[in-house]
């Protein structure tokens, strides 16, 4: 049994498109919602009392400017992992990898929301110094995008705590109470 990887199965191979899928997903919504809340940010600073300040500009470089290459990036990574499935389904290699590959994709989806979600708070912040907003606001203005982000996180790490479960209970190999049994 050394050196040799356990087969995929089909139910692996099933788990991993699904992982994927749900991946993606996750990666166009927080793409669309980012594009969407960066434009409403751009309409609002046309206002000449609201100016944006440099994270929100870079932001808005990259999600708004230049967001079909975060939508090409999501599709290319899509395509890598359904790769990663279709060899692991031939026994190539380990189907951790499209695993990795789809768990990264929305970590990053993820930081991505709550980046998008700093950027488009801190103008509004500069707007409301005249008047103390309480802490409850303030709360509420940012907490989507890192409820969002954390909700990703959480299901991905429970989501793995479940396949490592499920690899502990299909071990077949001796447990302790084998070596007290007797043959006679």
């Amino acid at each position: 049994m050394l050196g040799r990887k356990r087969r995929t199965t089909r139910l692996d191979v099933g788990l991993a498109l699904a992982f994927t899928g749900l991946a993606f997903i996750v990666w166009a919504f927080v793409a669309g919602m980012s594009r969407t809340m960066m434009t409403n940010l751009i309409r609002d600073s046309a206002d000449e009392t609201m100016s944006l300040p440099r994270l929100s500009t870079v932001v808005k470089l990259f999600f708004v400017d230049t967001g079909f290459v975060i939508d090409l990036v999501g599709l290319g990574w899509m395509v890598l992992a359904l790769i990663l499935i279709f060899l692991a389904g031939r026994q190539r290699i380990s189907i951790s990898w499209a695993w990795t590959a789809a768990i990264l994709q929305s970590l990053i989806a993820a930081l991505g929301a709550v980046l998008v979600g700093v950027a488009c708070y801190v103008p509004y912040q500069q707007l409301v110094t005249t008047t103390p907003a309480g802490a409850l606001e303030i709360i509420s203005l940012i907490s989507l995008p890192v409820v969002i982000g954390m909700a990703v996180v959480f299901w991905v790490m429970f989501l793995i705590g479940m396949l490592i479960d499920r690899a502990r209970l299909k071990r077949h190999g001796p447990t302790l109470s084998d070596g007290l049994r007797t043959n006679r």
